[in-house]
């Protein structure tokens, strides 16, 4: 009877216990309210970021009149700003390898403050020199901020909400840059150098206190209240990341074969799109296209600065693929395969319709391209994180934006050599390479092959998806 009653206890006690670790299993995946403040956090930030960018961009040449200086000198404050983003990502991944994103988000954010503060002392100095060293320090911290997207949205979003997260995060990247062009518009509106050459430098510390001012409202409560993740997570998390130590998960990454086509891939694709921006001009101007028409043809599918950022299409090509991708779980290579055929269509025939000289027809090509790239740019984003899987995404977060900082750059200055003339022939050139340079990157994509158990949850996904409709 004793021994009886004794088995009776261990199996209640057995039972109790084991309660806890049922709660504790049902209450392991959550989330939490907060992920919306979170995220916008992020995107606040990489807005102000930007918004340093492109500061200078739409006012060059006045700046240029001001403090009597070459227009390379001013383009120098955003050129040195990109330029700092492929120099601090090693930094950038190791600091996120060896911490969390929080830490990573907060030196970004006072990165980005020190450069704005650097730059209000123009109004002492009334020399250029210093809004240009401003821009330096901020771009340091540019990495800092863009490269943890993906950490973003996995930490603090479900796994099925991911994609749409990283959707929202690359359009908001792209197109911040128009944020920064506003204010200067506003303090510069209406002057003229010819008749107030003296008031100029003072608009120009006006504008840099008042961007400061918008700055310091938006990134210190981003450094003060920014979470890494939170108490559960929302879904699967990655164990074996912490594993693996800096050096060892970059040696992993150079041996990827998938990575690295991927990495070439976005960088030829992105960073070509990037290249035309530069260009646009140079190709359109041969076949008598005013610069005003150029300009709607921009703002139609993209805006741009120095870089391209969606403004209509992009938008609208966003959109929708986020909630078809989200209904249906589609493949995401699949996807990006089937965009390319379009972009590389529109590019091939963007010649012969500029030969035309219709403004529908080459204004056709080029929505077509805004349309179907932009959606690319999450898409594969996400699959280098899969393909690097279990390696801190920020790695392939950041790899790939460099080499698209790096490719752009290169890219559209060798497309500036060809096409300065602004002539038919080099016009042809110009757009023949951009051609290779995007079937390039459509070669590459082709052969990249994700992990066998990554195509086996998106086909169960898929069939899972099919067996509820049905």
């Amino acid at each position: 009877m004793d021994e009886k009653l004794n088995e009776m206890e261990m199996e209640l006690a057995m039972v109790h216990l084991a309660k806890p670790e049922i709660n504790d299993q049902i209450e392991e995946y959550k989330v939490y309210t907060r992920r919306y403040i979170m995220a916008s956090f992020f995107a606040f930030s990489t807005i102000c970021s930007s918004m340093m960018f492109s500061t200078c961009n739409p006012i060059a040449s006045v700046l240029a009149a001001v403090y009597d200086i070459p227009t390379f000198v001013v383009s120098l404050a955003a050129n040195g700003f990109l330029l700092m983003h492929p120099l601090l990502t090693f930094v950038q991944t190791f600091i996120v390898n060896q911490t969390d994103i929080s830490v990573s988000l907060k030196i970004g954010c006072a990165l980005t403050l020190l450069g704005a503060l650097i730059r209000t002392a123009t109004i002492i100095s009334e020399r250029f020199y210093t809004v240009i060293l401003g821009s330096l320090i901020a771009g340091m911290g540019r990495p800092f901020i863009i490269n943890i997207q993906a950490n973003v949205a996995k930490e603090w979003f479900r796994p099925e909400d991911k994609t749409t997260v990283m959707i929202a995060f690359s359009f908001i990247i792209t197109c911040s840059s128009v944020f920064g062009v506003i204010v200067p518009g506003q303090i510069f509106k209406g002057y003229q150098y010819e008749t107030d050459p003296d008031d100029g430098k003072w608009l120009t510390g006006e504008l840099m206190v008042i961007e400061l001012e918008i700055f310091s409202a938006i990134l210190i409560p981003a450094i003060l209240f920014f979470r890494p993740s939170p108490p559960t997570p929302p879904g699967p998390i990655n164990k074996f990341r912490d594993e693996f130590t800096y050096m060892q998960s970059l040696k992993i990454t150079a041996k990827n074969k998938n990575f690295l086509l991927l990495f070439v891939c976005y960088s030829l694709l992105m960073g070509g799109f990037h290249a035309l921006a530069v260009v646009i001009s140079y190709l359109f101007n041969p076949f008598g296209f005013t610069p005003s028409q150029t300009s709607f043809i921009c703002k139609l599918f993209t805006f741009y600065s120095s870089e391209s950022s969606p403004i209509v299409c992009g938008f609208v090509s966003s959109v929708m693929y986020s909630i078809l991708i989200r209904k249906y779980h589609l493949n995401h290579k699949k996807i990006v395969l089937f965009n390319l055929i379009p972009v590389l269509a529109s590019l091939g025939l963007s010649y012969f319709a500029l030969m035309t000289e219709s403004l529908p027809l080459v204004l056709i090509c080029y929505s077509v391209l805004g349309f179907f790239v932009i959606p690319c740019i999450p898409l594969q984003l996400e699959l280098a994180c899969k393909v690097l899987h279990p390696i801190n995404q920020t790695i392939a977060v950041g790899f790939l934006l460099a080499g698209v900082h790096i490719w752009s750059f290169v890219f559209g200055e060798i497309l500036s050599v060809i096409t300065h003339d602004q002539n038919k022939t080099q016009a042809f050139y110009g757009c023949l390479l951009l051609f290779l340079s995007f079937l390039a990157a459509a070669i590459c994509f082709s052969r990249v092959k994700l992990p066998k158990e990554e195509e086996e949850e998106e086909a169960t996904q898929v069939n899972q998806s099919t067996q509820d409709g049905i």
